[in-house]
Parts: C-alpha cells; sequence; structure tokens
C-alpha cells in the first residue's frame, strides 16, 4: 500500500499500513464504548478525522488477497457497526449531541473509504461497483444533512469514480444492475446538486440538473420520491431567502418529478411530500405577487381542490390566496364562506380548533361583523355538541373579547347574548366562576365607559345579567345592577328604575351605593318621603357612608330643594362636624369610627372585600386623627381636644392593633398604622414625666422595628425596582430612628430589655446592610 500515490513503498510498509488501518478499525469500536465524556469521544473524532485525510490518497497497487479480504471484513464491520448506532439514535427521544452525531459521520466516511480501499484495482465486478456507489451516496447523504460538505464532496467524487467505471460496463450489466445503475447515477447528481445548493453555487446546480433530466424518464417511484425530496428542499430554502422567482423554478421541477409517477405507485411518504411540494409551491407562487403568480396559485389550488375536495390543506390555501389579496379588494364574504366549510368539516382537535381560533381573528380584522357570525355558528354548532368546556369557555371569551374590542351597535350586543342563550340550553349549566368573572372583566370595559350612548351601556349592563354568568358573586351583581340603575336614572326612565331596584336583592338594597342612587332617584322624582327614608339609612350606615352624605348635600342644592338639604346637613352634623367642634368632640368621634371600625373587622361573616374595605377605611381614620391632632384643634373655651389622655388612647390602640393584626393584614395596612402611631408619639409635649417619656421611647423603638421588618418583606416581594428601592430606604429610616433611640436610653434600660432589644437590633443591622447593598449605598 501505497502513501500518495506516487511515493515508493515495498510491501512491509504496506503491509504495516494495512494492519493499521485495520487495527484502528477495531480499535475506534473498542475507545467508544469504552470512553465517557463529550471531551474523549471529541478527541477520538480527530483521530477518525486525520484516518480519514490520510486513507483518502492510499492505493493498493498490487493485489494481494488477504490483505483485501482483512481490509474489507473490518470496513464492513465498521459501516454496520456506526449504522446501529445510528438508526438507534434516529429511534431514541432524545437528541444525540452534536459530538456525537459528527462522530458517527467521520465513522462512516472512515469505514467506506476503507472499503473502497480494499476493492481497489481494475478488476472491479459490477456488483462490487454497485455496492461501493451505493455506500458512497449513503455516506455523502449523510455528510450533507449534518453539514460536513467537505466530506461529502469526498464520498461523493468516489461515487463519480465508480459511476464512470459502471458506465464503461453498461453494455455487459444485466437488467437489475443497469436500472440500480440508472438510480444511483441519478442520486449521485441529486446530491451534488443539493452540495452545490449548500455551498451557494447555484449556477453549478442548474448545470448538474440539466445532466438528471435525460434519466428522468427511466425513473421509477423508489428513485424519483428521494430526488423530489431533494428539489423540493432547496425550492424550499430559496423561498426562507425570500428568492420568489427561483424557489417557483426548484419547486416546479420537484412537483413535475413526483408528478410524473403513477399516483397509486407512490409511497405514503411520497404522497404527502407531493403534497408538501404543491403547499411550497403555491406559497412560492403568491410571494412572487405578480397577478400570474396568483393566477397560477389559485390554478395549482383548484387541481388540488379536484382531487382532495374539501380538505383541510384544501380550505387553508384558499384562505391563504385570499390572504394575499390587497386590503382594499380584500373579499371578505368569499374569506368567510372558505372558514365555514373549513368548520363544518373540519375533525376537532386541539390544534383545529386553534388553527380556526386563528383564520376568526383574521376576519375579524377584515370584517367583524362576518367573523361574529360565523364564529357564533362555530360555537353553537360544533364546540357546544362536543361538551369540552375548555373549549367552550375559551371560544366564549375570545366572542366576547371580539363584541368588545368593536364598534359598539345594540344588535352586536343583542348577537352575543343571543349565543349565550344557545350555549347556556347546550351546556346545561352555567359557566364556572372563572370563566364568568373573565367575561365580566372584558364586559366591565363597556359598562364603565365614561363616554357613548345610555342605551349601548344598558345592553352592556343586560348582557353582564345573563342568566348563564349568574356565577359572578353577589358583590359583582350589586356593581352591574347599580350602574343599570344609574343608566336609567342618567336616561330619566323612572319606570325602568324602578323595576331595576325591584329586581335587586335585599343585601344589594341595603348597601350604601346602592342607597345613594335611590336617594337620587328620589330627588328626580320629588318623592321627599323617600329621599328622607334613605338619608337617614346612609347616615345610619357604616363609617365610609361619610362621602355619600356629603354627595346627598351636593345633588339636593343641584336640585335646589332646601327641604332635602337641610336634611342631609342635618345628618352630616350629626355624624360629624369638623367645623363646629362646640357641636361633635372630634376626639370621642374618631374613638367611636375606630371603635365600630374594629368591632366590624372582628365579625366572622365579614367577606374578603368588605373586610379589606374596613381595614382601608380604619387606616384613613387613623391618619385622620394624625391630620386632626397636627392640626391641634381646640374647644370654645380654647382648650385643646386632643390632651395627653387622647394622645394615649390613640397611641396605644394604634401599637396594639397593628401588633395585634400583624399576621393577618396585608402589610402595607400595618404600615400604615405604625406611621400613625409614630407620628402622634412626636405630638407629645416635650414636659411629660419621665416614666411616660420612656414608655414612649421604647413603643417608638418597637414601631420602628416592626415597621422595618414589614418594609423588608415587601420590598422583596416588590417587582416594581423603584417601590421596591423606597422600601428599602424607608426601612433605613425606621432601622436609623431604632438606633438613635436605643444609643438614647441605653443607660436607663435594665438587663432584660437592654438584651431584647439589642438582639432587635442586630437583625435590623443585617436589614440594614442588605438595603445599603439594594440602595448602593
Amino acid at each position: 500500500m501505497d502513501s500518495p500515490a506516487g511515493s515508493p513503498a515495498n510491501g512491509k510498509s504496506k503491509g504495516k499500513r494495512i494492519r493499521n488501518i485495520i487495527s484502528f478499525c477495531h480499535d475506534v469500536r473498542k475507545r467508544f464504548e469504552a470512553g465517557k465524556g463529550d471531551a474523549r469521544l471529541q478527541g477520538l473524532t480527530n483521530e477518525v478525522e486525520n484516518q480519514i485525510n490520510a486513507i483518502k490518497s492510499y492505493t493498493l497497487r498490487s493485489p494481494v488477497s488477504t490483505r483485501h479480504e482483512q481490509l474489507n471484513g473490518a470496513g464492513l464491520e465498521l459501516w454496520n457497526w456506526c449504522t446501529q448506532l445510528m438508526r438507534h439514535d434516529d429511534d431514541d427521544n432524545d437528541h444525540p449531541s452534536p459530538i456525537r452525531s459528527r462522530f458517527f459521520i467521520l465513522v462512516r466516511v472512515f469505514s467506506f473509504l476503507v472499503l473502497s480501499l480494499a476493492q481497489w484495482g481494475d478488476n472491479h465486478t459490477p456488483g462490487d461497483l454497485v455496492r461501493l456507489q451505493k455506500l458512497a451516496i449513503k455516506a455523502g447523504r449523510s455528510c450533507i444533512v449534518n453539514g460536513e460538505l467537505h466530506f461529502a464532496l469526498l464520498a461523493l467524487q468516489k461515487a463519480a469514480e465508480y459511476n464512470g467505471h459502471l458506465h464503461n460496463l453498461r453494455d455487459s450489466l444485466p437488467k437489475e444492475e443497469l436500472s440500480a445503475c440508472n438510480s444511483f447515477e441519478s442520486e449521485y447528481l441529486t446530491l451534488r446538486i443539493v452540495l452545490a445548493w449548500k455551498d451557494d453555487r447555484l449556477d453549478v446546480a442548474e448545470h448538474l440538473y440539466g445532466k438528471i433530466e435525460s434519466l428522468k424518464h427511466k425513473l421509477d417511484p423508489t428513485s424519483a420520491e428521494p430526488i423530489a425530496d431533494s428539489l423540493f428542499e432547496i425550492g424550499r430554502g430559496l423561498l426562507a431567502r425570500d428568492d420568489a422567482a427561483r424557489a417557483v423554478k426548484w419547486l416546479e421541477r420537484a412537483y413535475e418529478l413526483i408528478n410524473s409517477q403513477e399516483l397509486g405507485n407512490l409511497s405514503r411518504g411520497g404522497i404527502e411530500l407531493r403534497l408538501a411540494i404543491s403547499q411550497a409551491l403555491i406559497q412560492a407562487y403568491l410571494d412572487t405577487n405578480t397577478p400570474e403568480g396568483v393566477r397560477n396559485a389559485e390554478n395549482h389550488v383548484a387541481f388540488i381542490e379536484s382531487e382532495m375536495g374539501n380538505k383541510l390543506v384544501v380550505l387553508l390555501l384558499r384562505l391563504e390566496i385570499l390572504l394575499h389579496s390587497p386590503a382594499e379588494v380584500f373579499d371578505s364574504h368569499a374569506y368567510a364562506d372558505v372558514l365555514q366549510r373549513m368548520m363544518k368539516n373540519v375533525d376537532l382537535s386541539d390544534s383545529s380548533f386553534k388553527l380556526v381560533l386563528h383564520h376568526i381573528r383574521k376576519l375579524e380584522d377584515k370584517s367583524p361583523g362576518l367573523a361574529y357570525s360565523a364564529f357564533d355558528d362555530f360555537i353553537t354548532s360544533r364546540i357546544v355538541p362536543t361538551q369540552r368546556s375548555d373549549w367552550i369557555e375559551q371560544a366564549v371569551l375570545i366572542r366576547t373579547h371580539m363584541a368588545t374590542t368593536h364598534r359598539d351597535t345594540i344588535q352586536s350586543i343583542r348577537a352575543l347574548s343571543a349565543m349565550l342563550d344557545k350555549v347556556e340550553t347546550g351546556l346545561g349549566q352555567p359557566f364556572t366562576t372563572t370563566t364568568t368573572l373573565g367575561i365580566l372583566t372584558l364586559l366591565w370595559k363597556k359598562i364603565d365607559a365614561k363616554e357613548g350612548p345610555l342605551d349601548i351601556a344598558q345592553e352592556w349592563c343586560r348582557l353582564a345579567l345573563h342568566s348563564s354568568l349568574r356565577q359572578c358573586g353577589p358583590s359583582n351583581e350589586a356593581k352591574i345592577t347599580r350602574k343599570l340603575l344609574l343608566c336609567a336614572l342618567q336616561r330619566n326612565d323612572f319606570s325602568t328604575a324602578l323595576d331595576v331596584l325591584d329586581s335587586m336583592s335585599d343585601t344589594t338594597r341595603e348597601e350604601p351605593r346602592t342607597m345613594y342612587l335611590v336617594y337620587k332617584l328620589a330627588l328626580a322624582n320629588n318623592d321627599h318621603e323617600m329621599a328622607t327614608d334613605y338619608l337617614g339609612r346612609i347616615s345610619n350606615s357604616s363609617p365610609q357612608d361619610l362621602r355619600y352624605l356629603y354627595a346627598c348635600c351636593v345633588d339636593a342644592q343641584k336640585k335646589n330643594d332646601k327641604h332635602i338639604t337641610l336634611e342631609a346637613l342635618r345628618h352630616l352634623v350629626r355624624r360629624y362636624d369638623d367645623t363646629s367642634p362646640g357641636d361633635v368632640h372630634l376626639p370621642a368621634l374618631l374613638r367611636l369610627l375606630i371603635r365600630l371600625e374594629v368591632s366590624l373587622l372582628n365579625e366572622q361573616d365579614q367577606t374578603e372585600g368588605s373586610r379589606r374595605s374596613l381595614i382601608e377605611d380604619l387606616c384613613g381614620v387613623f391618619e385622620g386623627a394624625v391630620a386632626a391632632i397636627q392640626r391641634a384643634p381646640s374647644d370654645k373655651e380654647g382648650q385643646k381636644l386632643f390632651t395627653v389622655n387622647e394622645l394615649d388612647w390613640f397611641c396605644k390602640n394604634a401599637y396594639n392593633l397593628s401588633l395585634k393584626n400583624l399576621v393577618r393584614w396585608e402589610l402595607q395596612h400595618v404600615l400604615r398604622i405604625l406611621q400613625c402611631c409614630l407620628s402622634i408619639i412626636s405630638q407629645y409635649p416635650k414636659d411629660i414625666p419621665a416614666q411616660a417619656s420612656a414608655d414612649l421611647s421604647l413603643r417608638k423603638m418597637f414601631c420602628n422595628f416592626l415597621a422595618a421588618t414589614a418594609l423588608i418583606t415587601l420590598a422583596r416581594c416588590e417587582d416594581d425596582v423603584e417601590i421596591q428601592l423606597q422600601n428599602y430606604l424607608n426601612m433605613r429610616q425606621n432601622i436609623k430612628q431604632f438606633d438613635e433611640a436605643f444609643e438614647a436610653n441605653i443607660e436607663g434600660l435594665n438587663e432584660d430589655p437592654r438584651r431584647d432589644l439589642q438582639t432587635k437590633l442586630s437583625t435590623l443591622l443585617v436589614f440594614d446592610f442588605e438595603g445599603a447593598i439594594c440602595l448602593k449605598s
């Protein structure tokens, strides 16, 4: 065996090289099976590559049969081993690593070269040549698929060499081997075309395709399918590069080749390939953006439709053609008609369901009215009968979103209501709470719109009260009925307003907001008795209703009804008077409000919403108390209303309330109460007794500790960076105040309190360090 051709080598050298090659063939398998890790595999791959570069130019000038057989056996064994592992990787769900894939590709090339070397000489049998050409093509195809174009060219050059030998033997070849020879030649040329395309040499690809033209009539379906697939790959690649004109050329070639075979003789994969080529060809026609391209696409779709009928793929192609029409000439009715055919004929699955929704959205962009009609029919005739709640609820939510996105009309709202009627009848039950709240969230944007005709708002309210949405909960139902009542009031439709009021539940009628609307209704109807009655109800409701008393005063003044205005003012004075301290003792009123709020919070039957509202209002009362304390109001004799005893009450209750509800309230509310406590402490006179001053200092330190702890918790959970940093900043301020108070009072503290405060300070210093880091201080 010679190193490069022409270099002298004796028999001993030849034998040594053959033994080395055979040994390496066995060594590759052993080292692969023994080795672990990508690093070792990469090293072995590099060795295989070096062997390929060394062996590719070797020749065996003198036949040595024993050596030939050893080389052939070693190469064949390595090829089969490699093929078996590659198939195993293809069958496995996990994709092999790039290093593993490249290793097998190079081993396949190396084993092919070993087999080629073993068969070197001038006395090849046709069977040997056919077998070697087949292996060369397989190796070349693997290299092309995996991007190893250099080695692909090496394998295909060998294939060309064997093809040349077979051409010289054509006259003596039996029919079967001649057929295989033609098949391999066409496949070789196809791979060379793909290789040229991947190497951006379309001129070479065009030249090579010319050679295939003369072989097309000799191809059977088994040979034609892979060639058409390769041409399809080129056309699809050009289409992805936005080169529609050349993509059309190659896709037409692929379609012509696959279509030249009898349809019944094609494999299942071949039939699918034919359809895939058609789809890509239609897309390429459309992407040319020419009238001729659109005509060709339409003709091709018509041809497919004549074969397949109302199949989903045909209808999708029809829709694709329609979507390529300019916006000004887009045929919405034709699109809706095709979409209706699709919805009637499609086999429903998760993917087809999403597909229909996608095209309904497309139609919605062009013609919302047609989209509403088509979608309603799809929901009621196809989706509801499946009883798939996830499909039904998703479709209804999307349909509601469509209705709330476009221009409002009474007809479109009623169409949506009619669809909900049919869905409820088909389901036999209302929607789930989650779906109901999702629909109401969409509808509420329309109901709560500040502008727009009142009759439209009223229709939205009636839709929101649809029986299929009765899982909305009493709170939402109350909000909607109040809005409906307000619409009737604004339209001066008192008869409808009274009907709405009668339809309300007792709980809703007793809510302050509803009572205020009824009060407005009484004013508009000049019904003094009803207005007076509801003023009393509003006045006797919970503290947050004070705003409604003010609103009642304003409405009565606008109505110029002095009697009702006076009645409203009286109720307001009885509840609270900030301008006349002699009539209402402000601290006592605030204490009463706080006690009432706390007692309401302690009741077990509070809903989460009303409980949160009470907590919020309680925070507001304390903050109002702080503001009043800072104003330092006086009575008629000039005595301060907020004495030290009053300050003690508000300070202690704020502290105890925050401590008691530290884990039950939202931290924002606890922080507000703690801040109120700190603000009240700062308002104490400077001349209070020393013991009281020391107690206040300790309470202030505990408030600072609790506030800092709450703030760092909020900061850690906050996604908004600005708010997070503000929380850290406020935390550090509280820690600083704690530290200053501790230093000022440390000498007067007993051992146990001092140790406790030191422990708290050590905790706060950790928090302070975290805050400093986050604030980059």
